[in-house]
């Protein structure tokens, strides 16, 4: 986890980088970013300085521009701009845009974070868009040219010269025309093969059309965009190392999405290279715009989360409308469209305005419904904008214990945060704090008498305060049991990552148990953390299971789900030590028995529990090796084993005789075969299907009739189409009748 995303500082108002062939003026623009403006044949900085003082006389503004200029982009804010995507050897970004009226484009500007290897250059390239793209929602592989000329002998993003064949038959995949588009179109009249850049390290570039070239004239609703191509070429590279241009991006909660990339190489397995569309995240790019003709209306809509309410709903839209071209602009009327669930059709409502703020009612619905819906505004020429499908769903209760996922790093389903946490059990109702917001999360506890709060790598609402108030109205005859996961918890409630005492009286002290947090982020943080828990019931099974197998427990992140290892240490109160650090001194997880209350809190990540017998070796290479979440199954995760003690009842899916079970593979890792036992005690029809790291489904192994007995299966570690699956993590679920249940494993090569 990356805690904090530093901002570099720019002392300097002109410096002249110069690289092979390549010299470019870095300098301060008018809007305080850093921009790398490239020299002219035979140009001076001098000259170049001169020319853009003399542009600086006439800036480009409202008041002495022919109509009106706008900022298009795709992300709320810089701030927003969290997830560094690595674009290898010949990768190529492309960010398309929607302008809302015809005009000018003036400016380009893209996010570089890091530069990686020894060439840093890029290409940037302008494109009248395949208008096709905006109808796209998947993220899936669209295809590629092959280039006979291609110097580095694969892949080619762009229409060659001759032998212009397009292929987009992924391995493995059916043919599909809508897929099969080259995203580009055809290439702008600006500059024609593009403007060859320097990358640099941290800092916003950008470049003004019109000092190289025209400017890009576009029309309404006519996709236009640009590419930023890493120049780099496998003889550039260092030693067998690739070289990486860096781009922020943004993960945005709802589409529709502008965003494609091309992999020269592959993206998931060998042969699957080329262009992506990669809806769930947009570039951190954006253009400056001219606009001198008449624009559609601009439609801004909140988020409406998850809720418990049935009733109908006030949705609201903010619609405005200007005409650049000086003719007549005004809003002639805004609809509401909704649907619920499956619906073949959309109702249409007209919207009453107030000002700029129209509002409708979306119908009443059931629980357990999705309601979908989207905005449409028409301006007085006609001009139509109709905003993304957004959607949101009525909660319903079905199980005894609840799950707050309180990060947006994983999704909540039995391939996510779901079996990470909990083995896919299937006692608990899910609730994402940032997508299903937390604006009822007062109402959703008071249904629950026992709640897990997850926090993953970084707490992302504040949910505690609710959760404080409904542990408080917990009674002897009906107890309130939390357990709560948070490996961060304390930089939360302080926002510098101090160590914290808690008197009595407050949550922390009466309820956790603990009277100090602290020390925080105890070493080390990228490396196996040894935690060795302590004789208690919640543990019973863990130190079995350490004994009989002779491992040790161990707190790993950076290898179980890809983020850094920040636990801290504890102070107890009144509760019970369940967790200490390998040296015995820091307690870092706990237990508090109350009257009214029962509570477990661990100052680490749950699901990034290990056993290990040797953590010199990688988990790879360690025979004795196995996820938390795979043990005993489904009573993997901590949070089962805190409430299956607090009661007689049994984890769903437990082995016991006469039930369905699935073993874990064996070898695991394994490579090129690996075996799955299972067990079925009546005759069933049963599937076994493989999963790689994204949810997509790579093989079905097993999918006939059995009769009731122990029965075995092999995976050759081939997917679909016959191929072997690339190394990595993947998941095996077993589905027979009303039972299913998945499982991890691992194929090295």
């Amino acid at each position: 986890m990356v805690k904090k995303i530093f901002t570099l500082s720019l002392l300097v108002l002109f410096s002249l980088s110069a690289f092979a062939q390549d010299r470019v003026l870095l300098h301060i623009g008018q809007n305080g970013k850093q921009e790398a403006t490239p020299l002219k044949k035979g140009e001076r900085a001098q000259d170049v300085i001169e020319r853009l003082e003399a542009a600086k006389a006439v800036p480009m503004s409202p008041s002495n521009a022919a109509g009106l200029i706008d900022t298009l982009k795709y992300f709320t804010d810089d701030a927003s701009l969290t997830t560094n995507f690595t674009f290898g050897h010949q990768d190529v970004a492309l960010q398309y845009f929607i302008p809302a009226a015809g005009g000018a484009v003036k400016e380009f500007w893209w996010r570089n974070y890091t530069t990686v290897g020894n060439l840093h250059k890029a290409t940037i390239r302008a494109w009248d868009v395949n208008p096709k793209v905006t109808g796209l929602s998947l993220t899936k592989a669209i295809g590629h040219y092959k280039d006979p000329g291609d110097g580095d002998g694969l892949k080619t993003p762009y229409k060659p010269t001759t032998g212009d064949q397009w292929f987009y038959k992924t391995a493995g995949a059916a043919d599909t025309a809508k897929y099969g588009i080259d995203p580009l179109g055809t290439e702008s009249k600006w500059l024609a093969g593009g403007l060859q850049v320097s990358m640099f390290t941290n800092v916003w570039q950008g470049i003004k059309l019109e000092d190289w070239g025209d400017s890009m004239n576009v029309e309404l609703n006519t996709p236009f965009g640009f590419t930023l191509h890493n120049d780099t070429k496998v003889s550039d590279f260092v030693g067998a190392s690739d070289t990486g241009m860096n781009v922020l991006s943004t993960a945005p909660a709802n589409g529709p999405y502008h965003s494609f990339k091309f992999y020269e190489l592959q993206r998931l397995a060998a042969g699957d290279g080329g262009w992506w569309m990669r809806i769930e995240y947009e570039w951190g790019m954006y253009v400056v715009i001219e606009y001198t003709k008449d624009r559609a209306p601009k439609v801004i809509l909140p988020t409406y989360s998850t809720t418990l309410k049935t009733t109908a709903r006030a949705i609201s839209a903010t619609v405005t409308d200007d005409n650049p071209s000086g003719g007549a602009a005004g809003i002639a009327s805004v609809r509401l469209f909704t649907k619920k669930g499956s619906l073949a059709t959309y109702d249409s409502t007209s919207m009453t305005g107030v000002g700029s703020t129209y509002t409708a009612n979306a119908p009443a619905a059931a629980v357990g419904d999705t309601v979908l819906w989207y905005v449409v505004a028409t301006d007085v020429n006609g001009n139509r904008t109709k905003s993304s499908n957004l959607s949101y769903k009525i909660f319903k209760k079905t199980q005894s214990r609840l799950m707050i996922y309180n990060n947006a790093q994983y999704s909540l389903t039995n391939a996510g945060a779901n079996y990470f946490y909990n083995n896919t059990s299937a006692l608990y109702d899910r609730w994402s704090g940032p997508t299903d917001g937390i604006g009822e999360v007062a109402d959703l506890l008071a249904l629950y008498d026992n709640v897990s709060v997850i926090d993953g790598s970084f707490p992302a609402r504040n949910v505690f305060p609710a959760v404080q108030a409904w542990i408080k109205t917990g009674t002897a005859l009906a107890k309130k049991n939390l357990f709560m996961s948070s490996q961060d918890y304390g930089c939360y409630i302080q926002a510098e990552c101090a160590d914290t005492s808690f008197a009595a009286g407050t949550f922390e002290n009466d309820y956790l148990g603990i009277s100090k947090l602290g020390p925080q982020d105890l070493a080390p943080t990228t490396r196996p953390f040894k935690i060795v828990p302590q004789a208690d019931v919640v543990n019973d099974k863990i130190i079995k299971y350490n004994t009989d197998s002779s491992t040790t427990l161990w707190h790993f992140p950076t290898f179980e789900l890809a983020f850094s290892a920040y636990p801290d240490g504890m102070t107890l109160a009144a509760g019970k030590a369940l967790y200490k650090d390998g040296a015995g001194t820091n307690v870092v997880g706990v237990k508090n028995l109350g009257a009214t209350f029962n509570t477990m809190f661990v100052a680490f990540d749950a699901g990034s529990l290990e056993f290990r017998s040797d953590t010199a070796k990688a988990p790879a290479s360690d025979p004795k090796y196995m996820w938390i979440s795979d043990m005993g199954g489904n009573t993997g995760g901590l949070s089962n084993y805190f409430f299956a003690s607090l009661t007689s009842v049994k984890p769903v899916g437990e082995a016991v005789p006469g039930v369905f079970t699935l073993g874990q593979n064996y070898p695991n890792p394994f490579n090129p075969s690996t075996v799955i036992e299972y067990n079925v005690p009546v005759r069933s029809n049963v599937a076994i299907s493989i999963f790689n790291i994204l949810g997509q489904k790579v093989a079905t192994i097993i999918n006939d009739m059995h009769e009731a007995g122990a029965h075995r299966a092999t995976w050759n570690g081939k997917d679909f189409s016959g191929k072997t699956a690339a190394s990595g993590i993947y998941f095996y679920q077993m589905q027979a009748g009303s039972f299913e249940q998945v499982k991890k494993m691992m194929l090295m090569k």
